[in-house]
């Protein structure tokens, strides 16, 4: 008989270890989502400290100046020219700079009477090149004008191109600005009030410097800003696969030489050559042009970069319609799950969800709508 006693081995089975494991890939499995959720909800809260910022800055421009800013020029346009609102007009986002900290930069773009009174080096075609007094402003990334949740780069390098002539400077190569992710209200796109060049029934508009007197409503019952989804950079591109562009942001009508260049100025040919589209999605696949430039340039008063309007509900399915810089219909869109956080007159953020009531979405876009709002 053996002196030792016998030592019992005890090991896992090979049964035992690939339960062991599945189990730990269910818990994995179970973990994440909650994990996902949790980074989300903390990049929705930051999302919505940044529009409490602007708010904030908006209510401090007022306090100084007596209004809200309007999408004004650098200088005065003292033949009166609304000519190239692209070219020209400068987004609130910039007036506001000296309220959100960013004093240094405001003084890095010349104002006034200065001889170079383009943000852009030429007026057309839309593919433009950054004047030179304007490209170190327009290259600085603000954290503020930035949803966390967009995963688009701070800068975009594919749109201030200009492929043709140019007879500021012969620039080949794009020129990066800096994108932004949140958008001020020009109203509600409904009838003519979907171009910049004329007063509107929202906020903003062509030198609009809105009172907070003139917001009827209330200041808690009308939406300054929210938030879009940066494009992916298509400077420009023919129409083919329509199918894949249902998330993305831009499209254009291809209807540029509809009634003259300028007719809209006066008759309100739409977007598409209708005063008001009954159908925005048949009227977006109906497009033969595709842009993805949507919040390219925090710094320009362009309808894709800067603005949106209440006519479409958040995050539709169907892409945004737009006609040349100031005109179109641009939807506030988000990657938060199930809305989109806007901005009120009285500097406060909400939520909202896709599914809100279309005609109460078109109502808060109006500073004067004639209505008693229920609330969001």
């Amino acid at each position: 008989m053996s002196r030792f006693p016998s030592r019992r081995v005890f090991a896992f089975t090979l049964v035992e270890l690939l339960v062991v494991i599945a189990i730990i890939g269910v818990l994995i499995a179970l973990l994440l989502p909650a994990v996902q959720a949790a980074r989300e909800a903390a990049r929705r809260m930051q999302c919505t400290n940044n529009q409490k910022q602007y708010g904030l800055a908006l209510h401090n421009y007022n306090a100084a100046l007596k209004s809200f800013p309007g999408l004004a020029a650098r200088r005065d346009r003292t033949n009166g020219s609304i000519c190239c609102p692209g070219g020209q007009l400068i987004s609130p986002h910039f007036w506001l700079l000296p309220y959100m900290e960013q004093n240094a930069l405001y003084e890095l773009l010349p104002k006034g009477n200065t001889t170079d009174r383009w943000l852009f080096g030429k007026c057309e075609p839309f593919d433009k090149v950054v004047a030179d007094s304007a490209k170190m402003v327009s290259q600085v990334p603000i954290a503020a004008f930035r949803c966390p949740s967009d995963p688009a780069p701070n800068l975009m390098t594919t749109i201030a191109i200009d492929t043709n002539d140019c007879p500021a400077a012969a620039v080949t190569e794009a020129t990066p600005t800096a994108t932004n992710n949140y958008m001020c209200c020009i109203g509600s796109a409904e009838g003519t009030n979907y171009d910049i060049f004329f007063r509107t029934n929202g906020t903003f508009y062509n030198d609009s410097f809105t009172t907070l007197a003139a917001m009827i409503d209330g200041t808690s019952n009308v939406i300054v800003m929210s938030e879009a989804i940066i494009g992916d950079g298509t400077p420009r591109a023919a129409m083919t696969d329509k199918s894949i562009l249902v998330s993305q942001p831009w499209l254009r009508c291809g209807l540029e030489e509809l009634a003259g260049d300028n007719a809209h100025f006066t008759e309100y040919p739409g977007a598409c050559g209708l005063v008001e589209p009954t159908d925005i999605a048949s009227e977006a696949f109906a497009s033969t042009e595709f842009f993805g430039w949507r919040g390219y340039m925090w710094l320009t008063a362009r309808a894709p970069t800067t603005l949106f309007s209440t006519y479409s509900t958040p995050n539709p399915h169907y892409p945004d319609l737009g006609w040349r810089s100031n005109l179109g219909y641009y939807a506030a869109r988000s990657f938060h799950t199930g809305g989109v956080n806007v901005t009120l007159g009285d500097g406060s953020v909400q939520f909202v969800s896709d599914t809100i009531n279309p005609e109460l979405w078109r109502d808060y876009g109006k500073v004067n709508s004639g209505k008693a709002k229920q609330g969001l």
